[in-house]
């Protein structure tokens, strides 16, 4: 019964993550995140978040990716961060570097 349970709440988190859409989601009034997820030919999906948080004069981005197993397992994640004065660069970099490996 434990076993059937905790199936069930990965297969309930892993439908709502394959199923999120990519969008765009005000965390505090200084940053912003946007998320997109991709199911992977193994089952696995994959799930990058960028946020930009401005700090003045500067911005802060982050590029985080998520692995998560057909289980909903988190099996591997990266974190970059950059102060850059263009987001967009360094995300579009990243998305490279993302779909190269």
């Amino acid at each position: 019964m434990k076993k059937l349970m905790m199936s069930l709440v990965a297969m309930a988190m892993l439908s709502s993550v394959a199923s999120a859409k990519t969008g765009t989601t005000a965390l505090k009034e200084n940053a912003s995140v946007r998320t997109t997820t991709h199911r992977l030919a193994n089952n696995a999906v994959k799930v990058i978040k960028e946020t930009t948080e401005a700090e003045g004069a500067f911005l802060r981005c982050n590029f985080k990716v998520s692995i998560y197993s057909c289980d909903g397992v988190l099996l591997d994640s990266y974190t970059f961060t950059s102060n850059a004065s263009n987001c967009s660069q360094f995300f579009a970099a990243m998305h490279d570097w993302v779909a190269n490996n």
